[in-house]
Formats: structure tokens, sequence, C-alpha cells
């Protein structure tokens, strides 16, 4: 049974909110499940031990783990008997106009114990200059627990705004997964095939590259890795390599570097050129980018 996806559309646009957030200590062996949820949830192992069974994968959770699933997926959690864990949990959904939180409670249905060999439900959602990305069921992440707890204060005391910062944080530990997941140390498909040439371009983006050369750090025949290229990333390798580019040099840019030198530093030849491609990708030239920034 092939597991169903969710595409959540442009991460930038999304407007998650939380609905309920708590850190505990689990009881010797206590349960949870089998069940679904009617929203997201994010479990965060501060310490101790627990395993999760989530549709038909089983993980073994120490501190520092971090699981996520998606409404509908049956799942089961239990603290281990001998090293009971301490966790931080948050319930979210993925975009909610409004950020007051929803009680989960409601939604939250048992189910049977052979459900949960049904695969878990995932969650894409597009990101520009990356193309789309899938949130993990499963990573690791050291010092997470920062941003958990962060939620769990603010859920708990509900200050003026606190709604609101909810909000902000959530969006905030959500970047910071996706970031960790872009640096490859969990990708799969496409953009993990292609992981040498990624590497490559953001190591040394004023060097020359072309499809062939990057095309042979991966391995790969040339047209083959241009089609995986833009099925991991959304854009062909020379598009990619100008993106990062940019993004370099609007850092060196911010850094007092003139144009002519960042233009240099970036591996360009011709200003005209670099001030081309500067502007279509930001929708303004290198000056007014260096204007605007003294302005802000």
């Amino acid at each position: 049974m092939l597991s169903s996806l969710v595409h959540l559309g442009p991460l930038a646009l999304l407007r998650p909110a939380v609905n309920f957030a708590n850190r505990m200590t689990a009881a010797p062996g206590q349960e949870w499940g089998p069940r679904t949820i009617p929203d997201s949830q994010l479990i965060y192992v501060i310490s101790g031990q627990a395993a999760l069974t989530l549709g038909n994968e089983q993980f073994q959770l120490q501190s520092q783990d971090c699981v996520f699933y998606g409404s509908d997926s049956p799942h089961r959690l239990v603290s281990s008997v001998s090293d009971p864990c301490t966790f931080a949990s948050i319930h979210f959904s993925w975009h909610k106009e409004s950020p007051e939180p929803i009680h989960p409670m409601p939604g939250i249905h048992h189910c049977l114990e052979s459900e949960l060999a049904q695969p878990a439900t995932s969650y894409a959602f597009h990101m520009q200059g990356h193309g789309d990305i899938i949130f993990p069921h499963h990573f690791v992440i050291p010092n997470l627990d920062s941003l958990f707890l962060q939620i769990v204060r603010e859920y708990r005391f509900e200050e003026l705004g606190y709604a609101s910062v909810l909000r902000a944080v959530l969006t905030q530990l959500i970047v910071v997964i996706v970031r960790h997941q872009l640096t490859g140390l969990n990708t799969s498909g496409p953009r993990s095939r292609i992981a040498p040439a990624l590497e490559a371009i953001r190591k040394q983006p004023n060097a020359r590259w072309t499809a062939e050369e990057l095309a042979g750090l991966c391995g790969y025949h040339p047209t083959y890795f241009a089609a995986l290229f833009r099925e991991g990333t959304g854009h062909s390798p020379k598009h990619y390599l100008v993106l990062e580019r940019i993004r370099k040099a609007k850092q060196l840019l911010l850094e007092a570097g003139t144009i002519d030198e960042v233009a240099e530093k970036m591996g360009y030849t011709s200003i005209h050129y670099f001030c081309r491609n500067f502007k279509s990708v930001t929708g303004m030239t290198p000056s007014e980018f260096k204007r605007q920034s003294i302005v802000l």
C-alpha cells in the first residue's frame, strides 16, 4: 500500500497555527494509541527513550530525536519501561487563518491495531530554488528543545499576543527543520542524488561550472543529470548557479563590497552581465539593493 502525499503549496505562504503544546515526563510504559489525530504533531524527545509505530514504520527514540505525523496517520507512542521519556509535544495546523489554538482532543480517535499497517501520510511544500520538499517523519537536530519549550511556555501562560507569538515561533521551528533537511543530512530522492553538485555550487559559486562537470561529480550522463537536477531543485543547473551566485552577492554587497568587487568575486567578467542577472533574480539593480539596505 502506497502512502498518500499532501501538497501544501509554497512554504512562504503557509500560516501554521499551534493548537496545543505540552512538556511532560511519561510514566514507565505509558502509551498513546493506536490512534489518529485531527491535525499534525511534532514530538521532541528531551531525555529517556520511547518507541513510535507510525504506519508501517517503527522508530526507537531517544534524546534529540524528533518525529512528525499528520492527521489520519495511525500511530502509537510507547514510553520505555526502564527509561521513561520526557518530551515536548506540539499539535498544529499547517495553514489556518486565525492563530488562535483549537484543542485537538475532540478529533482524536482510537483505531484498530491492524490500521497501524497503513502508511503514514507525507506532506510536501514548494520552496523557491529548491523545488518540492517533503517534511521528514523522523530526524535528529541537537538543541531543538529551546524552540519547543518556548512554544510550550507561550501556550501555557497565554500572555498578551500569545497566539501571534505561537505562530511566529512555530514558523521558525518549521524553517529550522527544513534548513536541516536541505543540508543533505535527511534528504532522499532527487536532491540526495545530486548532492555532490549542490555542494560544489555552494562552496564555489564563482566557478564556471558546466552541466557536464556537475554531472560528472554525480556520476551521471549530462542529459539524465539535467532532468534529475530540475526534478530536485525546480531549476536547470545553469539557473541554479545564477541563483546561488546572486544569493552570495547580496551578502557581499551588504558587507560594503563594491559592485565591481562583488561581480569579480562571483566569477563575472562582465559587470553588465552581473547586473542583468542580479536584477532578473531580485527585481532591482545592485546599486538599488545597496541603497535600500542603507535606508533600511
